[in-house]
C-alpha cells in the first residue's frame, strides 16, 4: 500500500483483486459497508448510509478493552458510480450523536479499474493535528485490510 501526507492530509493507495463496480458496492451498500468498515478489533453497532450527495452517513460502535463507545458521521459530497465518493467525516463527543461534532474532514474515495483489480485512492483530510492524521492512518489501513478479505469471499 503506497502511504503519504500532505502536511495535513492523509492519502493512501491500495489494490483490490475485485472489479471496481464490486468495491465501489462494498462502500454504498449498507449490509457490505458493516462487513468491514472500521479496523480489527473495533464493532458497529448502528450504521445508516443514504449514498446520494446530500445524504447523511452516521455509525455507531465500540472499541478496546474497556468498550469505549464512539461515533461518527456526514454527508455525502459527491457520488460518481462507479469511480468516485466524496463525503464529510466527523466525530461526536462521547459518541452520542446528540453531542457535537468534533473537526470535520473531508474523504475522496477515487476506484480505478486496473481490468478485474480496483486501485482505490484514498485522500482524507484536512486534520487538525499529527495524532489525529496518525490515528486515522491505523484505521483505514485497518479497515481496507477488512475489504480484501471481504471482497475475497465475498467473490
Amino acid at each position: 500500500m503506497d502511504t503519504a501526507t500532505d502536511s495535513n492530509m492523509l492519502r493512501l493507495v491500495r489494490t483490490f483483486d475485485a472489479p471496481r463496480e464490486r468495491v465501489f458496492a462494498a462502500w454504498a451498500q449498507r449490509e457490505q459497508f458493516v462487513q468491514w468498515m472500521c479496523p480489527p478489533g473495533v464493532a458497529i453497532d448502528e450504521c445508516v448510509i443514504d449514498v446520494r450527495p446530500g445524504g447523511a452517513w452516521r455509525i455507531r460502535g465500540h472499541h478496546g478493552p474497556d468498550n469505549r463507545v464512539f461515533a461518527s458521521s456526514g454527508r455525502y459530497l459527491e457520488i460518481e458510480k462507479p469511480a468516485r465518493l466524496v463525503f464529510t467525516w466527523a466525530h461526536h463527543a462521547d459518541g452520542d450523536y446528540e453531542k457535537p461534532r468534533g473537526h470535520e474532514t473531508t474523504v475522496r474515495i477515487e476506484l480505478r479499474a486496473l481490468g478485474d483489480r480496483t486501485e482505490l485512492t484514498l485522500i482524507h483530510g484536512p486534520f487538525a493535528d499529527a495524532s489525529s492524521l496518525e490515528n486515522h492512518r491505523e484505521g483505514w489501513t485497518g479497515s481496507f485490510d477488512k475489504l480484501e478479505v471481504f471482497l475475497r469471499k465475498a467473490a
